[in-house]
């Protein structure tokens, strides 16, 4: 294990400071390896000026070039709607791997590793997973997979869906008798007891739960599309937007009234450029409203965009005088032909960006199987990507059996045998001895559990113990690093 220090600003940093800083680890490096890293904004000659000569002789120097990682395409990629057993990373997850390759400046290499175990974990530790082959044809599961579908929390909620349907059913047709009183809910009944009907159903919506997870994420590319061409005071990143959307915070959030308004304001320029990246990306036909748009330009008689009523050129400010008091007044000059013809194909574009967004901004939460379309489990990764040396290193010590691998240590019970290894023993001695330690008694009770029963030799044994003691530590001294 390595202990790195990052200094931010070298050039900032006091040179006495610093020239005893690295002084005084160089005397702990055959213990401690210490690893500085120096960002250096000038030159490294510059640098080297404010060390000593002797400092500079301590240091084994590499120079090297930070690169930004692009972090938001490599996540895109991951998460795009073209790749086999189609399924996504929730909002929890996402934002845990995202915030710890933020907070520890992982390489893209263990960014990847983080996503590709993500989906490792979902497909192989969860049974269900085998719900996301395509297609998912006839062929019956076994019959503890159904058990498990019966036992999701996503599916009793869609069976109280069922529940709630039938009663509005019996209110509107007033069938009370049929379905209330006799308790005649069908479809309910052979999801519960109908193997092959749950099947079908399941089938069913998956595929439904897919069409709508894949209009989100095109949603949200929507949105990263938009944004690219209005003027926005605080402009969210891709990742940014998948995580809201994944966590339903994105519908009548105040982001989407921003853009709303920001591409109400576009001058006609700039809308028949996003008009025709719409189009490109075939998320959203707007073909005709790019049309309209073209006939629109062709009419008027100047070279410049045409504004919008909602755009701030055709605001201005009044001024007036009540009482020896100035009061503000805001007023919309008068528009021309073409930019209330273009105010009007403006509202069209809002209004259907609106109800599109407004029909696939769902909450991933109230899907039916989200347990098998979304991975959200947060305690798989922490437990693997949140490091724990210190309960490594002492469960290590305490069942060193489990590590080593040999019979004799396993049957060894915390760490007391003479079968352990010289570190367990000592450790555990450590954990009973008190705030205060006297050598000699730990030397002797170090003594008694590695010499053997019925000896005669004390003398014998207190060397063979001082020998196992000795020889353990010039192993670890001789064991080849890495």
């Amino acid at each position: 294990m390595k202990v790195i220090l990052a200094f931010h600003d070298s050039e900032a940093f006091d040179s006495e400071l610093l020239n005893e800083l690295i002084d005084i680890l160089s005397f702990w490096r055959d213990r401690i390896p210490f690893v500085c890293l120096f960002s250096i904004k000038t030159s490294v000659e510059l640098f080297q000026e404010k060390l000593q000569r002797t400092t500079t002789q301590l240091l084994q120097g590499v120079q090297f070039e930070v690169k930004q990682i692009d972090i938001d395409s490599i996540f895109k990629a991951a998460m795009s709607l073209h790749r086999p057993g189609l399924f996504w990373l929730g909002h929890t997850i996402s934002s845990m791997v995202l915030q710890a390759q933020q907070d520890l400046l992982q390489s893209v290499a263990s960014f990847s590793r983080s996503l590709q175990y993500a989906s490792m974990t979902h497909m192989f530790a969860n049974p269900l997973s085998v719900l996301l082959q395509e297609p998912l044809n006839g062929e019956m599961f076994p019959e503890q997979i159904y058990e498990c579908i019966r036992n999701l929390p996503s599916f009793k909620v869609y069976a109280w869906r069922e529940i709630l349907y039938a009663y509005s059913l019996a209110n509107q047709s007033r069938l009370a008798e049929t379905l209330l009183d006799q308790r005649e809910f069908s479809t309910l009944r052979q999801l519960l007891d109908d193997n092959l009907f749950l099947h079908k159903t399941v089938a069913e919506k998956l595929q439904s739960g897919r069409d709508s997870l894949s209009s989100l994420v095109a949603a949200v590319e929507l949105l990263a599309s938009l944004q690219s061409h209005i003027n926005i005071k605080n402009r969210v990143s891709w990742t940014s937007l998948y995580i809201k959307a994944m966590a339903g915070q994105l519908k009548d959030s105040n982001l989407l009234e921003d853009i709303f308004t920001a591409v109400k304001r576009l001058p006609s320029d700039i809308m028949a450029h996003l008009l025709r990246d719409l189009k490109d990306s075939s998320v959203l036909d707007m073909s005709t409203f790019a049309e309209d748009l073209v006939q629109i330009e062709s009419e008027k008689d100047h070279s410049n965009p045409l504004h919008s009523e909602y755009d701030t050129v055709h605001q201005n400010l009044r001024t007036t005088i009540v009482a020896h008091k100035v009061e503000l007044s805001r007023y919309s000059s008068s528009l021309s032909k073409q930019d209330l013809l273009y105010s009007e194909l403006v509202k069209r574009i809002g209004d259907n960006l609106k109800a599109y967004l407004d029909n696939v901004l769902i909450n991933p939460q109230d899907l039916f199987l989200k347990e098998v379309l979304v991975f959200d489990l947060r305690t798989p990764y922490r437990e693997v990507f949140g490091p724990k040396p210190r309960y490594a290193v002492e469960r290590a010590l305490n069942s060193a059996g489990d590590y080593l691998g040999c019979s004799c240590c396993k049957g060894a019970q915390h760490g007391l045998s003479p079968t352990q290894p010289a570190l367990p023993i000592l450790y555990q001695l450590y954990l009973e001895s008190g705030a205060i330690i006297n050598v000699s008694d730990l030397w002797s009770a170090f003594y008694t559990i590695v010499a053997e029963d019925g000896s005669e030799d004390e003398d014998a044994e207190q060397e063979k113990a001082l020998y196992v003691l000795h020889d353990q530590d010039k192993q670890e001294e001789d064991r080849p690093s890495g």
